[in-house]
């Protein structure tokens, strides 16, 4: 008699799951997930006043993907100069590390709400310089870059006769027209004032250019001492820059003067 011999059906069964376990040994390394990185901070701008370069940017709430920016750290900004007659400056980048301005750390760093303002004071007149501005994470990773390209041009100068007299909570300031310039088109004054103890500001006192020469500013706080300076706002080869400053003039305001 002879023996039959059966085949299991879990061989084939063991012999595909082999082939297949085989297969995936060929498949590469599991990549990590990526950490999204910051977005562009928005609204870049720069202003000459006088010897110095404003620059100022916002805070960018979220991330490229539209994520949230809950690890943003603070901002790398470079610079760099070219020459005014460079078609394409951006064509070869030479920028180097201006300044970091780390968000826990402010330092020479105006903040307005989510609006950041610094300056740049080592700037030769006759060149343009080009500003990028990368917000950096906690883990020191870069996103997308701001950039701004603005001329550097001859300071102008500054306004003269500035006085101030103290009043109760007020102060009256007055000072000399500002003298006419070939080639540039006046279109007012900005007054600029600090409070003791308080760095360079980025907002003049006036919601709108001064076109007269008096001013009469109220609501100051009584035997608190004020600094007071004037730029002219001049329109100077199709570019908007301020002038030099005035020579600061200081008032404290006291109750019955």
């Amino acid at each position: 008699m002879k023996s039959v011999v059966t085949k299991s059906p879990l061989i084939p069964l063991l012999a595909c799951l082999l082939l297949m376990l085989g297969g995936c040994g060929k498949v590469g390394p599991v990549k990590p997930l990526e950490h999204p990185l910051p977005a562009a901070p928005g609204k870049p701008a720069a202003l000459q006043q006088g010897d110095l370069m404003q620059l100022a940017w916002d805070i960018p709430a979220s991330n490229q993907d539209g994520s949230p920016l809950t690890d943003l750290q603070g901002f790398n900004v470079f610079r760099m100069r070219y020459d005014l007659v460079d078609d394409c400056p951006e064509c070869r980048d030479t920028s180097t590390l201006l300044r970091q301005v780390d968000l826990d750390f402010l330092k020479n760093t105006e903040r307005r709400g989510d609006r950041l303002i610094i300056w740049d004071d080592d700037l030769e007149p006759g060149f343009g310089y080009q500003y990028k501005v990368v917000a950096y994470t906690r883990r020191n990773r870069e996103g997308a870059p701001a950039s701004i390209r603005h001329p550097f041009l001859a300071p102008l100068p500054a306004p003269t006769g500035l006085r101030a007299s103290a009043h109760d909570r007020m102060a009256r300031l007055d000072w000399q027209p500002a003298a006419a310039l070939a080639g540039g088109e006046f279109l007012g004054y900005n007054l600029y004032r600090r409070g003791s103890g308080e760095m360079l500001t980025s907002l003049p006192v006036n919601n709108v250019l001064l076109t007269e020469t008096s001013f009469e500013d109220f609501g100051l706080q009584n035997d608190s001492r004020y600094s007071y300076t004037l730029r002219a706002v001049v329109n100077m080869e199709n570019t908007r820059l301020e002038s030099t400053a005035s020579v600061p003039v200081e008032v404290t305001p006291k109750a019955g003067q």
